[in-house]
């Protein structure tokens, strides 16, 4: 499958065969890189604790108490399914922090454990000063935002898109490559996956899940996005020092804290999900970056079929 790109190049659909080798690392690796500086050397002491890799998302607990989680991409199973037999896993528990989240670890699911520790190793630098957190718990809260703004959305949150309509926001297109996704939502023009970049072409606000940081697609959607539109990343993979994902122009990100490590991987390991746990063990932030929301509106020019 490929499309045109609003650069004009055509490209493979990285939306359906990706991972987390791709431009993911690159984010992943300056996300280890400030958690290295920040943590110095009181680094090399902290270790997994416990580790689940749950239908839905993957959690990590490290010895220092503190706990992440992350999407467990579907295709990483596909993946493990056909390599249990062939490839060596390692056992995480007792793995020091360092060895995690410099990316050289093998395993089926070593990415997505990778991203899950950095989301743990993030959770004290998310609890202090050290970043802007934006008023309430949801990122339609800054409704500026979104009110009469063209909204692309690829990946679709259902409570966002609940949101988006009680702010009578108007126009949402809804990209998702479960089609059965189309069933679920009420409101929004569910557009094909293979209409991705020319939707993210036409719009004011870009809004990703962070499952598209777990399955390799986040910067592929963020070339898409014109230069001044709002760029928002939802979702508690997300949950890393945002510096990364700031330094590519997103302006707010809406993820979570782990507030409860065991309770977490407890759910996780009966197939529970990420809206289980915000119920009960996660805690909602909006990590603000002012230049970001400071970015000016796009006039982008509507194109007619």
């Amino acid at each position: 499958m490929q499309f045109l790109t609003s650069k004009g190049a055509d490209v493979t659909s990285s939306l359906e065969s990706t991972n987390a080798h791709d431009s993911s690392a690159r984010i992943l690796a300056e996300a280890a890189e400030i958690l290295t500086t920040l943590y110095g050397k009181d680094l090399e002491a902290i270790y997994v604790e416990r580790l689940i890799v749950g239908v839905f998302c993957t959690g990590v607990k490290l010895s220092s108490g503190c706990g992440g989680i992350a999407y467990t991409p579907p295709e990483a199973i596909q993946r493990a399914g056909t390599r249990i037999l062939k490839g060596h896993n390692p056992i995480i528990r007792g793995m020091r922090a360092c060895e995690l989240i410099s990316g050289g670890v093998p395993g089926s699911f070593s990415d997505v454990i990778r991203l899950a520790t950095l989301n743990a190793l993030s959770v004290p630098f998310l609890n202090c000063d050290r970043y802007v957190v934006g008023t309430g718990n949801d990122v339609t809260e800054q409704s500026q935002l979104f009110i009469g703004r063209r909204i692309c959305m690829v990946g679709a949150i259902i409570p966002t898109l609940k949101r988006l309509k009680e702010l009578g926001v108007k126009d949402v297109t809804v990209i998702d490559k479960k089609k059965e996704t189309e069933a679920e939502i009420d409101f929004g023009h569910f557009t094909p996956i293979d209409k991705t970049a020319e939707a993210l072409a036409l719009c004011e606000t870009a809004i990703f899940t962070g499952a598209s940081i777990a399955n390799g697609t986040i910067d592929f959607l963020i070339s898409n996005v014109p230069e001044n539109a709002i760029i928002v990343v939802v979702g508690p993979t997300a949950g890393f020092v945002p510096e990364p994902l700031f330094r590519r122009n997103v302006a707010i990100i809406g993820t979570g804290v782990v507030t409860d490590s065991d309770q977490a991987l407890d759910l996780l390991s009966e197939g529970g999900g990420a809206y289980q746990l915000f119920k009960k063990c996660l805690r909602k932030i909006n990590l603000v970056n002012p230049l970001g929301m400071s970015r000016p509106r796009q006039d982008v020019v509507r194109t007619v079929d």
